[in-house]
């Protein structure tokens, strides 16, 4: 079944719950298409489904497979794969080999000197942003 065949409403039903289930259920990224799959013949009580549908459900950004781009997000390291956030756990005191989490699920996301360095690669210290429910949005 292909995402044409599912209503816009119903394909991001399915694309929030698949989220959910992965930090709820702790599903390791290797496994994310597999679950995918499977949610998608529960739904619609079918075998074949359409890979490319399955792709956008597991895909980590808010990117839609036909439609225009979003705007562009600053992700990488920042993002959290796992509830697609950026929130941050910083203590006050951090360091450079300080252990960074996200604030929202607790997943370690890297040392407070690699997400600083990945932030930088991206463009963070040039240009306006946003930081709107969790992503950083550059506006300029």
């Amino acid at each position: 079944m292909s995402r044409d065949e599912v209503s816009a409403l119903y394909g991001d039903i399915l694309r929030s719950a698949f989220h959910s289930a992965i930090i709820e259920e702790k599903i390791p990224e290797s496994q994310w298409r597999q679950f995918a799959e499977q949610m998608v013949r529960d739904f619609t009580g079918t075998d074949a489904v359409d890979p490319d549908f399955v792709e956008w459900i597991i895909r980590k950004s808010g990117r839609r497979v036909n439609g225009p781009a979003p705007p562009k997000y600053l992700d990488h390291k920042l993002e959290c794969p796992y509830c697609l956030t950026i929130r941050l756990r910083i203590p006050d005191d951090a360091r450079p080999e300080t252990p960074i989490s996200c604030d929202d699920c607790g997943e370690y996301l890297g040392t407070w000197d690699e997400l600083q360095t990945d932030f930088e690669k991206q463009g963070g210290q040039n240009g306006v942003f946003r930081l709107e429910k969790g992503r950083i949005q550059r506006i300029r």
